[in-house]
C-alpha cells in the first residue's frame, strides 16, 4: 500500500532493541513508521535503556500514542521530532519525566496554541528549543534557554519584553512570524548572541544598526519586514561592529546606501541586500575585501554598470536580476567567476553578444539572462564547456543563429528555456546529446522545418514550440512521452491528422491551436488530459465520445469543422471549467445533463480549488553551500532551490471580447460557450443550475422556446449572451436578481413584453434588445401599456397632418425655384454680350425653321 497513506503503515516492534541495553544513540529517522509496540514490556520498554541519551524520530508518522514510550526514556539529553504528525498543544506533561533533556527538536509538525512556560521550566536542564514550522502563538519564562527557534508560527504583535530576560541565548531565530512594531532596543542586551534572525516579519519604523554594535560573539544576523515601513539606517555614532559576521541578511530594509560596517567586515560568507533601493557602480569592494565570500545577492535594485575584480575563486551565487545593469558583459567573465554555481541577470538591459568566456564555466550549474538585450549567436562551445550546467535560461532576448551549435552526451542539461529570441534553422540533432533534457521551450522564434521523431525519445514533462514556421505532421512519438503533461505546438504551420494516444500517462495540457491540422478528433486523445487546445484549425467530424470520465478541466475546440450532436458522454465530465465549441457546425439540441458540469449543480461542491496541480512544478532543484553557522539545533548554510512553472494562457471569450486566463485567474473562471452552430430547440431549464458559470454564451445558433426563468439561479453569471436565435416570449422579470450581471444580449430574437427594470438591467443600453420589434419599454423608445394605443394614435395623426404641411412646402418650394431662375435668366439677356448675341441667333434660327415647316404644311 501507498507509504503516503498513514493507515497503511507499520509499527516499529520495540522489542528488537532490547538486547541492546547499552545503547546511548538511537537513529530512527525517515523510517516511514506511524508507532510503537513492544510485547514484553509495554509502554515502559524504552526505560531499560539506562544510557540513551539521543533519539532521532524525524520523518516518520509520528502522532501522540509514542508519547508514553518517550516518557520513560528518562536518561534523553536531545529528542529529535520533526516532520511527523503531532498535534495538539505542546506535549509537556507527556514528556515531564525527561528533566535531563538538553536539546528538543519539534519543528514541522503540527502543534498550536500557548506554551505552557510554567510547566516547561520543569525541563530544567533544556538549552536548545527548536519549535519552528508549527502554529504556535506565545511564549516566555525559558531564561534558562541558550538556543530557541520560533520560526514559521503564528506569533504576533511585538517582541515581548519577556525576552529581555533571555540573556543566555546565543540563537534566536524569529523568522517567518507576524511579529510587528518597532524592533526592542533590548536587543543589544543578547551578550552571547552568535545567530539573530528575524527576517519575514512585519516590522516597522527606524532601526539603528548600532543596536548589534555590542554583540561580539554575532556571526548572522538577518532583518526583514514584509510591511515595506521598516527602515533601517546607520546612526553617526555607529563605528562599526565588535564582531566578523560570516553571514549578512537585510533585504526588504529600504536601504538607500549599503551599511558602513561593511567596509571593515573581511569574513563574510553571504551577503544579501536584495530587494532595496542601492544604485550607482556595481560594489565591486565587497568581494575584495571578503575573499571567501560564497554568495552575494543584489537583485531588485537600481545598480546600473558592472564591474568585476580581477578574480572571485570562492563565489557560487550571484544574483542582480531586476536592476539598470546597461552595459556589455566583462569579455573575461567566465574567467573570473571560475567557481560560478548560479547565476541569475535576468531583467536587465545586458547588450552585446554572450562573451565566449562563459563557455568554460565549469561548475555552472544555473544560468539565467533573460529580459535583456543580448544579440548574436551562441558561444560555440557553451553546451560542452559548461558540462555541469543543469538549467539554462535565455529567453527574452535577440539571440539568433542555431539553437546550439555543439553539443557533448557529457552535459548534465534538464531545463532549456530559449523562447521569444530570434534562433532560426531546424530543429538540430545534436539536441539529441542532451540526453538528461524533461524541458524544452523552444517557443517564438523563426525555427523552420518538420518536428524530429527523436524528439519522441527524452524523457521529457515539457515540450514547447510553439509560434514558429514550422510544418509538416505531428509525429506520433510524441504523443507517447510517458512523462510529458505540457505539449504546445500551437502557433505553426502543422498539417495532417492527429496522432492516435497508446498511453493514458499524458500529463494535463495539449494545445494545438492555430495550426492547420484536419481529420477527426481521435477517442484516446481525452484520456489523462487537463487542458485541450484545438482551435482554430480544420478538424471535422464529431466530437468523439469519451469513454472514461477523465480530469480533463478545459476544452477548447472552437473554429473548426465538427459536425452533429453534442454527445451526452460530455456532461461525464465533473471536473471541467472552461468548455467552448463555437464557431463550429454542431446541430440537433442542448443535453440537458450539461449541468453536471463542475460549474452546475452535478460538479463538486467544494470551494474553487487549484485544477493546475503544484505537481506541474517541474525539475525540483537545489544547490547549496557547505554549512557556515553550526550550534545544537541551527545548521546553517545558503541554498536556492529551483522550480519550472510555466504560465499557461487560456483564451475564453467573456463579456462580448476574448480574455487570457492565466494560473490565478483560471482557477476562478467557469465558462461555456456553444455560439455559432446549427444548436435547435429549446434551452433546458437544467442550464439554470449551472450556478457557479461565469459566461454563458448560446448566441447565433437557431433556439427557440422562451428563456428559461431558471437563469434567475446562475448567481455567478456575470455575462449571459442569447442574441441571433429564435427566442420568443418575455423576458423573465427574475433576471434582475442577477447581481453581477455585466453583459446582458438577447438582440435579434421574437422576444416580446416589457423589458425589466432595476438593479443591473439598469445598466444595460439599446443595443441589448436590438432587432426585438415587439419588445417596449426602457432603454427601447416603445412604450408599454394602455395608454400606448391612444398615444400612438395621436402620433399617428401628428405625423399624417406634419406630412400634408410637408407636400405643401414642397410645392411652394419649386414655384419659388422656377420664378427665380426665369428671372435671372431674362436679366442675363438685357445684357449685350457675345452670348446673348449668340442665344438671339438661335432663336431666330429656331423661328425661321418653324415658319418652312408651317409654309410647307
Amino acid at each position: 500500500e501507498s507509504i503516503h497513506s498513514p493507515d497503511a503503515l507499520p509499527l516499529l516492534n520495540l522489542t528488537l532493541f532490547h538486547p541492546f541495553e547499552e545503547l546511548q544513540s538511537l537513529n530512527l529517522s525517515s523510517g516511514y513508521f506511524k508507532g510503537w509496540f513492544d510485547k514484553r514490556q509495554g509502554g515502559k520498554g524504552l526505560g531499560s535503556f539506562r544510557n540513551l541519551e539521543t533519539l532521532d524520530l524525524g520523518v516518520n508518522f509520528y502522532d501522540s500514542s509514542v508519547f508514553p514510550y518517550l516518557n520513560e526514556a528518562v536518561s534523553l539529553k536531545t529528542l529529535i521530532l520533526r516532520d511527523n504528525l503531532f498535534k495538539g498543544g505542546f506535549p509537556v506533561q507527556e514528556l515531564r519525566n525527561l528533566t535531563s533533556l538538553e536539546v528538543l527538536d519539534l519543528k514541522f509538525n503540527e502543534f498550536s496554541g500557548q506554551l505552557p512556560t510554567q510547566e516547561l521550566t520543569n525541563l530544567r536542564n533544556l538549552r536548545a528549543l527548536d519549535l519552528s514550522n508549527n502554529q504556535f502563538s506565545g511564549i516566555c519564562r525559558l531564561e534558562q534557554l541558550q538556543e530557541l527557534r520560533l520560526s514559521r508560527n503564528r506569533f504576533v504583535g511585538e517582541i515581548p519584553l519577556c525576552f529581555s530576560r533571555f540573556s543566555k541565548l546565543q540563537v534566536l531565530d524569529l523568522s517567518s512570524n507576524h511579529l510587528s512594531g518597532k524592533i526592542p532596543y533590548f536587543i543589544s542586551d543578547f551578550k552571547s548572541m552568535e545567530y539573530l534572525s528575524l527576517l519575514d516579519n512585519e516590522f516597522e519604523g527606524l532601526f539603528s544598526l548600532g543596536l548589534i554594535t555590542k554583540l561580539a560573539e554575532l556571526k548572522v544576523f538577518k532583518l526583514s519586514s514584509r510591511s515595506g515601513m521598516l527602515q533601517v539606517e546607520e546612526t553617526n555614532i555607529f563605528s562599526g561592529l565588535q564582531s566578523q559576521l560570516s553571514s549578512i541578511s537585510l533585504p526588504h530594509c529600504n536601504l538607500g546606501k549599503i551599511p558602513g560596517f561593511l567596509w571593515y567586515q573581511k569574513e563574510l560568507r553571504v551577503i544579501d541586500l536584495s530587494n532595496n533601493m542601492l544604485s550607482g557602480v556595481f560594489p565591486t569592494w565587497l568581494l575584495e575585501n571578503n575573499t571567501e565570500l560564497q554568495a552575494l545577492l543584489l537583485q531588485n535594485n537600481s545598480y546600473k554598470t558592472l564591474t568585476l575584480p580581477r578574480t572571485m575563486r570562492k563565489l557560487q551565487f550571484l544574483d542582480l536580476s531586476a536592476n539598470n545593469f546597461n552595459n556589455q558583459l566583462p569579455k573575461d567573465v567566465g574567467l573570473i567567476l571560475t567557481s560560478l554555481r548560479h547565476l541569475n541577470l535576468s531583467n536587465n538591459e545586458f547588450q552585446g553578444n554572450m562573451p565566449s568566456s562563459m563557455a568554460r564555466m565549469e561548475n555552472i550549474e544555473f544560468m539565467d539572462l533573460s529580459y535583456n538585450n543580448f544579440s548574436g549567436k551562441l558561444p560555440r562551445n557553451l553546451f560542452t564547456g559548461c558540462y555541469s550546467l543543469s538549467w539554462l535560461k535565455l529567453s527574452h532576448n535577440r539571440f539568433s543563429g542555431p539553437i546550439i551549435r555543439k553539443s557533448s552526451d557529457e552535459t548534465s542539461l534538464i531545463t532549456l528555456i530559449m523562447d521569444n529570441n530570434m534562433f532560426t534553422g531546424k530543429i538540430p540533432r545534436t539536441l539529441l546529446n542532451l540526453r538528461m533534457l524533461s524541458v524544452i521551450d523552444l517557443s517564438n522564434n523563426f525555427l523552420t522545418g518538420t518536428i524530429p521523431r527523436w524528439l519522441g525519445k527524452f524523457f521529457l514533462e515539457v515540450l514547447r514550440i510553439s509560434n514558429n514556421r514550422l510544418q509538416g505532421t505531428i509525429p506520433p512519438s510524441l504523443f507517447n512521452i510517458p512523462c510529458l503533461w505540457l505539449l504546445d505546438l500551437s502557433g505553426n504551420y502543422l498539417s495532417g491528422s492527429l496522432p492516435p494516444r497508446s498511453s493514458s500517462d499524458f500529463g494535463y495540457i495539449l494545445d494545438l491551436h492555430n495550426n492547420n491540422l484536419t481529420g477527426s478528433i481521435p477517442d484516446t486523445l481525452w484520456d489523462g488530459l487537463r487542458l485541450l487546445d484545438l482551435r482554430n484549425n480544420k478538424l471535422s467530424g464529431n466530437i468523439p465520445l469519451f469513454r472514461s470520465t477523465p480530469s480533463i478541466s478545459v476544452v477548447l475546440l472552437r473554429g473548426n469543422n465538427l459536425t452533429g450532436k453534442i454527445p451526452v458522454e460530455l456532461c461525464g465530465l465533473r471536473n471541467v471549467r472552461m468548455l467552448d465549441f463555437a464557431h463550429n457546425r454542431l446541430n440537433e439540441s442542448i443535453p440537458s445533463c450539461l449541468t453536471n458540469l463542475s460549474f452546475g449543480s452535478g460538479g463538486h461542491s467544494h470551494a474553487d480549488s487549484d485544477w493546475y496541480p503544484a505537481s506541474m512544478l517541474s525539475n525540483f532543484m537545489e544547490i547549496y553551500t557547505e554549512v557556515y553557522y553550526k550550534s545544537l539545533i541551527v545548521s546553517d548554510r545558503f541554498s536556492l532551490d529551483y522550480s519550472v512553472d510555466f504560465n499557461v494562457q487560456v483564451e475564453f471569450a467573456v463579456k462580448q471580447r476574448y480574455d487570457l486566463y492565466m494560473r490565478g485567474t483560471l482557477n476562478q473562471m467557469f465558462g461555456l460557450d456553444l455560439s455559432s452552430n446549427e444548436l435547435s430547440g429549446n434551452i433546458p431549464e437544467e442550464l439554470g443550475d449551472l450556478k457557479r458559470v461565469r459566461s454563458l454564451n448560446l448566441s447565433r445558433n437557431s433556439l427557440s422556446g422562451s428563456i428559461p426563468g431558471s437563469f434567475s439561479n446562475l448567481r455567478s453569471i456575470e455575462s449571459l449572451d442569447l442574441s441571433f436565435n429564435k427566442l420568443h416570449g418575455t423576458i423573465p422579470s427574475q433576471l434582475t436578481m442577477l447581481q453581477s450581471l455585466v453583459v446582458f444580449n438577447v438582440s435579434y430574437n421574437d422576444l416580446s413584453g416589457v423589458i425589466p427594470q432595476g438593479k443591473q438591467f439598469n445598466t444595460f443600453g439599446e443595443k441589448s434588445y436590438l432587432g426585438n420589434v415587439l419588445l417596449c419599454g426602457s432603454p427601447t423608445n416603445r412604450s408599454c401599456g394602455g395608454g400606448t394605443t391612444i398615444s400612438s394614435e395621436k402620433e399617428d395623426e401628428d405625423d399624417d397632418e406634419s406630412g400634408l404641411v410637408d407636400i405643401v412646402v414642397l410645392w411652394w418650394s419649386l414655384g419659388a425655384t422656377y420664378v427665380t431662375v426665369l428671372m435671372g435668366f431674362l436679366v442675363f439677356l438685357c445684357f449685350d454680350s457675345p452670348w446673348s448675341r449668340a442665344w438671339f441667333r438661335l432663336v431666330d434660327t429656331f423661328i425661321d425653321r418653324v415658319k418652312d415647316v408651317l409654309g410647307v404644311i
